[in-house]
């Protein structure tokens, strides 16, 4: 049987903060050397506006509000780059309060056939109560299983599971979310830190978590 196959990848990192969104634009991260001056003069500047800004470049996508802070990289690109961004932005920005940080990863597979793509959705959530309950065929939209932190040096893991709304047809959508929360009288750099020391360690792990469960289904 002809395995899934990973047509689309990415990852972002996701702050939850008091931030000031008029600084985040592409010159003020290639002043800080941050960013390659030509990337920076080449970005895709969507808005700059002190509750808002957006922009993206060849490598990633950067959206800042008062209370949040996404960076994503572009499909498919190289994510180490993407942690030495936001760690290098938030050592220099090392007073900015922030209170937790999400590392996180993007994954979209196509399956080889409907039969292959159905069986996701019936092994991860079983149709019987749902056969029962209405008449028609029930498909899986959206899986959100969440594994609480076991102890507070640990994360939080999310795991979604839906339909690819990027590969159809027969697409399947994962995303696996590492949610470290700061501790009372933690600095960025704390979090800086847990971003440079488990970056690699999640990426790997959220690939081990979505293999397991496409291996699993396909039994």
């Amino acid at each position: 049987m002809p395995s899934p196959s990973l047509e689309i990848a990415g990852s972002s990192i996701v702050l939850v903060g008091s931030f000031n969104p008029a600084i985040f634009q592409p010159q003020w991260f290639a002043k800080q050397e941050l960013l390659p001056q030509a990337e920076a003069d080449n970005a895709n500047v969507e808005i700059i506006h002190p509750q808002v800004c957006q922009f993206d470049t060849e490598r990633f996508m950067l959206q800042v509000t008062p209370d949040r802070l996404t960076a994503i990289t572009k499909p498919n690109a190289v994510d180490a780059p993407l942690r030495d961004l936001i760690s290098g932005t938030f050592y220099t920005l090392e007073h900015t309060p922030i209170q937790a940080i999400g590392l996180n990863r993007q994954m979209h597979f196509q399956m080889h056939s409907e039969e292959a793509w159905h069986r996701v959705g019936d092994k991860l959530v079983p149709k019987d109560v749902w056969n029962e309950a209405y008449k028609g065929r029930p498909g899986m939209r959206n899986l959100n299983v969440l594994y609480p932190a076991s102890s507070p040096d640990e994360p939080a893991v999310t795991v979604i599971v839906q339909p690819s709304v990027q590969i159809t047809p027969h697409g399947v959508y994962f995303e696996v979310n590492f949610h470290f929360t700061q501790k009372a009288g933690e600095s960025a750099e704390t979090l800086m830190g847990i971003l440079n020391a488990k970056w690699e360690e999640t990426q790997k792990h959220a690939e081990r978590i979505v293999g397991h469960i496409l291996d699993w289904t396909a039994a």
